[in-house]
């Protein structure tokens, strides 16, 4: 139990995250979203911390279900094995991180 409960906190915590994100871009007019360092960088550590949330849940299911958790056709072993392409593609950890503190002058 103590595992689904982290997992459903950093699930909250990640769709809270997105809904502030999203309500601030909807906020900005068209033109100026992408102009917004401080809004490009949130979507940077975002896309991190959304990526981090899907790994650590999917970690968490194959522990919980063992070697079922790798049986292929099940969905932990479909996600266990897509959480890498997830993280890398549109920006590897590292690279969204650069852009993240450059957007914010640091």
């Amino acid at each position: 139990r103590h595992k689904l409960v982290d997992m459903q906190m950093r699930i909250a915590s990640t769709e809270a995250w997105i809904e502030a994100v999203s309500a601030e871009g909807d906020a900005l007019e068209a033109a100026r979203r992408f102009n917004a360092p401080e809004w490009v960088a949130q979507i940077c550590l975002l896309k991190n911390h959304a990526t981090q949330t899907m790994q650590f849940c999917a970690d968490q299911a194959v522990q919980i279900l063992g070697g079922m958790g790798f049986m292929r056709g099940t969905v932990s072993e479909r996600i266990y094995r897509e959480v890498k392409v997830m993280m890398i593609g549109g920006g590897a950890e590292d690279i969204m991180k650069e852009l993240a503190a450059r957007q914010l002058g640091w």
